[in-house]
C-alpha cells in the first residue's frame, strides 16, 4: 500500500514538471535585502539572543512576491495653442553716412569805402562869366580857331592889361594878346548877327578837332575868372569862340 502511494506521487511530479516544462520556467521576483542600520541600544536593553528568545530561531515567514500595482493615470497634458510669431521685417540697407564736407570759411574781403568826392568849391573869382558862345568862322577852307574875350567894368568900358589861358586836349597853346581898355573893338567889320564887343583876340591855326578850354588870367597869369570848355569836331565849321567877363 505504502508502494503505491509512493508510486501515485512519483507520477504527479513527473507530470508536474512535465507541465512546468513546457508552460516555461519563471524566473523568481528577486527581493531587495535591506542593508542593516545600526541602532545604540541603551544600557540595560541588550539584545536578546537567540538562546533567550526561542522565537528568534524560527525562520522568517516567507514574504509574497510583489505584484505589479497599475500606475493610477495621470491627468491628460492639453497643449497650449501656439502662439503667433511675428513674421520679422526683413533689414533694409541703411545708407551709410557720407561725411559732409565742412566748408572752409573765406575771408570776407573788407570792403574799402570809396572815399566820397568832396565837391570842389568854386573859387571866388575878381570875374563872373556872363557870356561864351560859338560862330561860324570867318575863313571856311582854313584849319584855323579863333578866340574873342571882352573883359570890362560895370560902366561898360573895357578893361586892359589881361590875357587868357588857352589849351587844346590839354596841351598849353601859346598867347601873347592882351586886352585893351577904353572903347571896345568888334568881332566883325559891320553889323551882323554874329557881332560882338571885344577888346583881346588871338587866332590859332591848329587843326579843329579837340577839346579847347579858354580861362581869363591877369597880367601874372593867376586866374581872374571861370574857365570855359569848347568841343569841336574835325569839320565843325562853329570855330569862333566868344567869351565876356565882367568885373565884379
Amino acid at each position: 500500500m505504502k508502494s503505491m502511494n509512493r508510486l501515485g506521487w512519483l507520477l504527479l511530479i513527473l507530470a508536474g514538471l512535465l507541465i512546468g516544462g513546457c508552460g516555461g520556467r519563471e524566473e523568481p521576483t528577486p527581493t531587495r535585502t535591506p542593508i542593516p542600520t545600526y541602532t545604540s541600544t541603551p544600557e540595560g536593553q541588550q539584545p536578546v539572543t537567540a538562546a533567550q528568545n526561542p522565537a528568534a530561531q524560527q525562520p522568517a515567514a516567507q514574504l509574497p512576491a510583489p505584484t505589479n500595482t497599475p500606475v493610477p493615470p495621470t491627468a491628460t497634458f492639453t497643449p497650449e495653442p501656439p502662439t503667433t510669431t511675428p513674421t520679422p521685417i526683413p533689414p533694409t540697407d541703411t545708407p551709410i553716412p557720407t561725411e559732409t564736407p565742412t566748408a572752409t570759411p573765406t575771408d570776407t574781403p573788407t570792403i574799402t569805402p570809396s572815399p566820397t568826392p568832396t565837391p570842389t568849391p568854386t573859387p571866388d573869382y575878381a570875374f563872373s562869366l556872363e557870356l561864351a558862345e560859338q560862330f561860324p568862322t570867318q575863313l571856311p577852307g582854313v584849319d584855323e580857331v579863333r578866340v574873342y574875350v571882352y573883359v570890362y567894368n560895370g560902366e561898360a568900358y573895357a578893361l586892359g592889361g589881361y590875357t587868357i589861358s588857352v589849351s587844346k586836349d590839354g596841351v598849353p597853346l601859346s598867347v601873347l594878346a592882351r586886352s585893351t581898355d577904353g572903347l571896345p573893338g568888334e568881332t566883325r567889320p559891320g553889323p551882323s548877327p554874329y557881332t560882338r564887343f571885344a577888346n583881346l583876340g588871338a587866332a590859332f591855326f591848329e587843326k579843329p578837332e579837340g577839346l579847347w578850354e579858354v580861362q581869363l588870367l591877369d597880367g601874372g597869369g593867376f586866374p581872374m575868372g571861370e574857365a570855359v570848355q569848347f568841343v569841336l569836331g574835325p569839320d565843325d565849321n562853329l570855330r569862333e569862340l566868344y567869351l565876356r567877363y565882367h568885373e565884379k
